[in-house]
């Protein structure tokens, strides 16, 4: 029996609505098994799964290619052509809200630090343990909305400083062209090596960079693929220190 994909793991909105598209694709061209999928195709299954059910967005080039294998030529290349397009709208859509927010989250005020509700150690999600007495102040810099509030790895909620990190590193991979994985792991030089699945992992909210120095190596080569101008050298240093500085607090934030 064909194992089922399941539900989107992200609230609804435009990025439920682009994972539902993609299932109902797989759903029409013969519901394929995942399996099924990466031996005809070459990618993973776990690239289908991600691709099809999140929580993360896959990156525009790999909608396109995706799709483009759901719906071959044999389909007809109008056909093929319009379910490309129509896949990059909702992708489209769906990096929006993830980019600004819902319509709702963007017509209301940031709350200020004094107005958020702590959560305090009696409110912890259960297996996440927490010292006695210690209170985990949200951090108002970070979107509600986060799509890394859960560690699904983990199964457990990551703390406002670990998800400020993997927003602050994310929002860095968008405005480097997202460029895949592969693509990063075979630029990193020899003396820093990180693969596939670890960079998978940091850009997925389920681990946090071991050290600095790799980290760093793994952002210089990210905006190889997007190299930014002379005039904005400055700004881009001072979003990689910040990202730095996020993974520092993320490590000092965890229960010792």
């Amino acid at each position: 029996m064909k194992r089922r994909i399941g539900e989107p793991k992200v609230p609804k909105g435009p990025r439920y609505e682009f994972f539902q598209l993609m299932q109902r694709y797989v759903l029409h061209q013969g519901d394929k098994s995942l399996a099924a999928l990466s031996k005809e195709s070459g990618w993973s299954r776990q690239t289908w799964h991600k691709a099809l059910r999140g929580p993360e967005l896959p990156n525009r080039d790999l909608v396109k290619a995706l799709v483009g294998h759901l719906f071959s030529e044999q389909n007809g290349a109008e056909i093929q052509h319009k379910m490309v397009e129509e896949a990059l709208a909702a992708w489209t859509a769906a990096a929006d809200e993830r980019t600004l927010g819902s319509r709702t989250d963007q017509s209301e005020s940031v709350p200020e630090a004094s107005a958020v509700k702590p959560l305090v150690a009696a409110e912890a999600p259960e297996g996440w343990a927490q010292p006695p007495g210690r209170v985990v102040a949200v951090d108002p810099r970070v979107p509600e909305d986060s799509p890394f509030w859960w560690n699904h790895v983990k199964q457990r909620t990551n703390l406002p400083e670990e998800v400020r990190f993997f927003n602050l590193l994310r929002d860095y991979y968008w405005s480097a062209g997202q460029p895949t994985v592969r693509w990063v792991a075979a630029r990193m030089p020899e003396e820093s090596p990180v693969t596939r699945s670890t960079l998978n992992a940091w850009l997925n909210g389920t681990s946090l960079p071991s050290y600095g120095q790799r980290l760093q190596k793994v952002l210089e080569v990210m905006r190889q693929n997007l190299p930014v101008s002379e005039s904005d050298l400055e700004a881009d240093a001072a979003k990689q220190d910040e990202i730095q500085k996020a993974l520092t607090d993320a490590w000092h934030a965890r229960p010792r």
